[in-house]
């Protein structure tokens, strides 16, 4: 979900530097690349011509996601009074703060990752390090030790 936010964020930040956009068409392009939110915006195209404020209302409550819902409020404020830059004036910082929160989790995995990678990279090391100097030792010395020890039993 959080993917497709950020891909109505990008299509409405190229669409409202468009001087003749209105709300009607930058829903149009958000249901052309709407996945999981497609119903919902379908609908909402569809019950547009009845009512503006009124099919973004009945988007705004067939949603649940905060930010997918912060846009449509942007969108019904641009219906009534305000054009469609100042609307999403903030969108840009809120899109910056994704882009950081989203490189932070990548990073996160990433590190998460490599340390998995380090692990099964250092195992064979570990395995021939046991198998060949380990394990030939503790056996030479316990043949030893029987050997000591049947030593000590003859002679008693």
């Amino acid at each position: 979900m959080e993917d497709e936010v950020m891909q109505y964020q990008t299509i409405i930040l190229m669409l409202m530097k468009i001087e003749r956009v209105n709300v009607e068409m930058i829903l149009e392009w958000l249901e052309r690349y709407a996945n999981i939110f497609k119903a919902p915006i379908t609908k909402c195209v569809n019950n547009y011509e009845s009512g503006a404020w009124e099919a973004l209302e009945v988007l705004k409550n067939d949603i649940s996601y905060a930010p997918l819902i912060t846009i449509v409020e942007s969108l019904q404020a641009a219906v009534e009074k305000i054009p469609i830059r100042e609307a999403f004036d903030e969108l840009d910082t809120e899109r910056e703060y994704y882009q950081e929160k989203r490189k932070a989790s990548n990073e996160r995995l990433i590190s998460r990752k490599g340390m998995i990678g380090k692990a099964i990279g250092f195992a064979p090391m570990v395995v021939l390090f046991v198998g060949y100097l380990i394990v030939p030792l503790v056996a030479i010395g316990l043949m030893s030790m029987t050997t000591s020890f049947s030593t000590l039993g003859g002679m008693a």
